[in-house]
């Protein structure tokens, strides 16, 4: 069972922590210096960067263009990625270890100019710090490696637990009965992730509170080590693997925006964002023929996209009659500018020109009508 009161305290780390340093005796010696006499279910959270800096998880950049080429090779998969006038480019990232994170989690502060890279394995180094602090005082302890990250759909940073040790980070609440006695169906507390926002509210690697004591939640030390890696959901669970304009240009089948991306801060106006839709629309690669016999073009500020034949012949594509793929190329175009146009925060309407001929009536051209979505 777990206390009714829980308290944390950061202790003073005097220590410069550096490449090849022995972060254990360092953490120990703090412990030590501040009288502290740990206790079995004490649970210990230590800022990622020092665990970094002491195994030397450091890298060197020159400019930001070096910094986003290390946060694209640190990913394994590109969450997201806004670009801003500025020039700089934010991505949001999954990494190694599962978490996703903007710039995959490099930090560049309080570094002396090098970029920390996550410890290369986490749960490992979790571990080897717990048994090196166990083994000296003798009692049972879990440990945290914490990381600052933001939180979908929360303003603000707080702690997560990357490395996990001693105990598991989740605590099951699946078929245990509420209060009212009713079966729980889908509760999974993250306890590990509490533990090191907690934590984060009284240490700072910044301030030398590179580390927290947390007394008072010894009882989940009992419930198995799974590590941290098992908070992180698998990709194939995640519902939000890409951002919303990445979803949308991927089934459009666009991996590379072609031009600039967008600014990010929505200083975009909608000539820009017309723009950008079309060339989207273009680079994908379509599954429909006939949208070569079709010309997209501006009107006005942005307000109005008109399609009109092209200058050249109608040609088949799919060994169809030109014309008729022509008419189906017209609806593929007209639904992925739509589509596109979603991605923008732009809103559409469509009214098709109708001509007569010798089968009957069929479009001549399409004009859509432009605005902006009210969110």
């Amino acid at each position: 069972m777990n206390d009714r009161l829980l308290t944390v305290y950061a202790p003073p780390v005097e220590e410069e922590i550096a490449s090849g340093s022995d972060l254990s005796a360092i953490l120990i010696n703090a412990l030590r210096r501040n009288r502290i006499d740990l206790k079995d279910g004490d649970i210990l959270v230590v800022a990622s960067k020092v665990v970094s800096k002491a195994e030397g998880r450091l890298r060197t950049v020159s400019d930001r263009a070096e910094f986003e080429e290390l946060v694209a090779e640190t990913g394994t998969h590109l969450v997201a990625e806004r670009s801003y006038r500025s020039g700089t480019t934010v991505q949001i990232v999954r990494t190694p270890a599962g978490t996703v994170q903007a710039a995959a989690g490099l930090d560049q502060s309080n570094s002396g100019g090098a970029v920390i890279l996550h410890p290369l394995d986490s749960d490992r180094s979790a571990d080897g710090l717990r048994r090196r602090v166990e083994q000296a005082f003798e009692v049972r302890i879990g440990l945290v490696i914490s990381d600052t990250s933001s939180r979908p759909w929360r303003v603000g940073v707080g702690d997560i637990a990357i490395g996990l040790s001693g105990f598991s980070g989740l605590d099951d609440q699946r078929g245990r009965p509420d209060d009212d006695g009713r079966v729980q169906t889908v509760t999974v507390r993250a306890i590990a992730d509490e533990i090191a926002a907690a934590a984060d509210l009284v240490k700072g690697s910044s301030r030398g509170l590179p580390m927290a004591l947390v007394r008072g939640a010894g009882g989940y030390l009992d419930n198995g080590d799974e590590g941290a890696r098992a908070l992180s959901r698998d990709l194939g669970e995640d519902w939000f693997r890409h951002g919303h304009v990445e979803a949308i240009q991927r089934g459009l089948g666009v991996t590379d925006l072609p031009g600039s991306a967008p600014a990010g801060d929505d200083s975009d106006d909608i000539l820009e964002r017309v723009s950008r839709a079309i060339r989207v629309v273009r680079a994908g690669q379509s599954r429909t023929p006939g949208h070569a016999a079709w010309r997209m073009r501006i009107e006005g500020s942005g307000s109005r996209i008109t399609l009109s034949p092209s200058d050249s012949p109608a040609t088949a594509q799919s060994g169809g009659p030109p014309l008729l793929e022509a008419m189906v190329g017209l609806g593929s175009l007209v639904e992925r500018l739509h589509t596109a146009l979603f991605a923008e925060d732009l809103s559409a309407s469509t009214r098709y020109h109708w001509v007569d001929g010798e089968l009957g009536a069929f479009p001549r051209g399409v004009t859509i009508d432009i605005g902006l979505i009210v969110h």
